[in-house]
């Protein structure tokens, strides 16, 4: 599918038509109408996170230059008969991960010796790290 320069893709907060894998061009993906990437690597997906996890998009997708993607209305279908495309996806998920780990760390040496609220950044990093999926249920603390 060819989409033109300036067109929402997908749209933060309302419902997911698919995924998207980015064939040519440049989108933008703003969160809160932030922008937090770019993007115009061929293959790039996008709205795997909202699949995969059952949710609305937590960010906007909009072109920046006139793009061609190819549209995956059913991922789910997709993937089963396509595996492979479960390994592209793990390993985009992955280098995404891992940039922000990096980006994390510097953060956190940035800010180690901070006595103010950016003085918490272990304990929030700490916390993201290590939170459960809300779908695992917890024990109950008679257990």
């Amino acid at each position: 599918m060819s989409v033109p320069a300036g067109q929402i893709v997908i749209a933060e907060g309302q419902a997911l038509a698919g995924i998207y894998f980015l064939e040519h061009g440049e989108v933008e993906v703003l969160r809160k109408g932030v922008l937090i990437a770019e993007v115009f690597d061929s293959g790039s997906v996008l709205g795997e996170m909202s699949w995969l996890l059952g949710t609305t998009p937590t960010a906007t997708v909009k072109t920046i230059t006139p793009c061609t993607f190819r549209h995956v209305a059913n991922p789910a279908t997709f993937v089963r008969d396509h595996p492979e495309v479960a390994l592209h996806i793990a390993v985009t998920l992955a280098r995404r991960l891992d940039s922000l780990g990096h980006y994390l760390v510097e953060i956190k040496n940035q800010f180690h010796d901070r006595a103010d609220h950016l003085g918490i950044i272990d304990e929030v990093l700490d916390s993201l790290m290590h939170k459960q999926p809300r779908t695992i249920p917890r024990r109950s603390t008679g257990d």
